[in-house]
């Protein structure tokens, strides 16, 4: 019994970003075991698959349960459904991008297949071994986990998008409408509340600019929106600012929010906590701005702008304009 199993994430019928990341990078050399493992996929809903093959690496299966019951995410369809086809699939391995809905689903699998759970991994070490490393302590302490089972199931932390040369082979979409459980059956949905927006999920964006206490006010965020928007970025925020009410849960960034790789991230008025930096380790360059030189932020900053965010955000905003009407 061999093989990784990936779950790809679907929303609004087109898979996340997240999981072509996550399938993308177990595609490449330096992420695979030494014996080589075969990757297939899940598909649960009902997402496009056209074009698919364009932004997935490599030859491959992908199982694709395209019931419309399972267009929103509901635990026990999900469970059962990904249950089943993880039996059917013969991998060891089943794989998920670290995300709200994996969070759920991953640990509601362990239980019914009584399979160990690796959560939160930065990478696994070795898939084929059983074994992944993870921060913990707020990072300041890098711990290593073995599985105590033959299969596992992990969850694995975002590190951002890379670049993967397209490899030879096809993908093989397998349409799958035989499964053994209900799946007629449907929870009951009552209200839905969908949030609407222009730009991408700060979990999932290549620029983000993220704002604290430093800020001064909700209405001060109006200038980071102003810039996310003309860098194509997303605003993220931090736990004082959105216990203060200023901004949404969903754009919280650290140990109790959301975790973010992207290439750029620019802290505006952001201290530094520990628990924040949690959640921006796999940004590939680090900015920031703050009027106190001595802020913790700044012993971890690629970057560094010591001013009032009042004062040099506007600037800022100025000089992409600019350059922007250049290009």
């Amino acid at each position: 019994m061999s093989g990784i199993l990936v779950f790809l994430e679907q929303r609004d019928g087109m898979v996340r970003q997240a999981s072509i990341d996550l399938w993308n990078r177990l595609q490449e050399p330096a992420a695979a075991d030494a014996e080589r493992q075969p990757l297939s996929g899940i598909i649960a809903g009902p997402a496009s698959t056209v074009g698919i093959e364009t932004v997935l690496s490599g030859s491959c299966t992908i199982y694709h349960v395209s019931s419309d019951l399972l267009g929103l995410y509901q635990p026990e369809q999900y469970t059962q459904t990904v249950a089943e086809l993880f039996e059917r699939s013969g991998c060891s391995s089943l794989v998920f991008a670290d995300t709200a809905l994996s969070r759920d689903l991953a640990p509601r699998l362990s239980v019914r297949l009584g399979d160990s759970l690796l959560s939160g991994c930065s990478w696994p070490s070795a898939i084929g071994a059983g074994t992944c490393s993870r921060s913990v302590y707020s990072g300041s302490v890098v711990a290593s986990f073995a599985a105590e089972t033959g299969r596992r199931i992990y969850t694995i932390s975002s590190q951002g998008s890379s670049a993967v040369p397209r490899k030879e082979g096809a993908i093989v979409i397998i349409p799958v409408d035989d499964l053994s459980g209900d799946t007629t059956r449907a929870s009951a949905v009552v209200q839905m509340i969908a949030m609407t927006a222009a730009r991408p999920d700060v979990s999932e964006a290549g620029i983000v600019v993220a704002g604290g206490r430093g800020m001064g006010s909700a209405e001060a965020f109006a200038m980071l929106d102003e810039l996310a928007g003309l860098l194509g970025g997303a605003v993220g925020a931090s736990r004082a600012v959105v216990d203060q009410g200023w901004r949404p849960h969903s754009e919280q960034i650290g140990q109790t929010g959301k975790t973010v790789a992207p290439r750029l991230y620019l802290a505006c008025g952001i201290s530094g906590s520990v628990q924040h930096l949690a959640g921006t380790g796999g940004a590939g360059t680090l900015a920031a701005i703050n009027s106190d030189r001595h802020a913790p932020i700044y012993d971890v900053a690629d970057f560094g702008i010591v001013g009032d965010v009042h004062t040099v955000i506007p600037k800022l905003i100025k000089e992409v304009r600019e350059f922007l009407k250049k290009k």
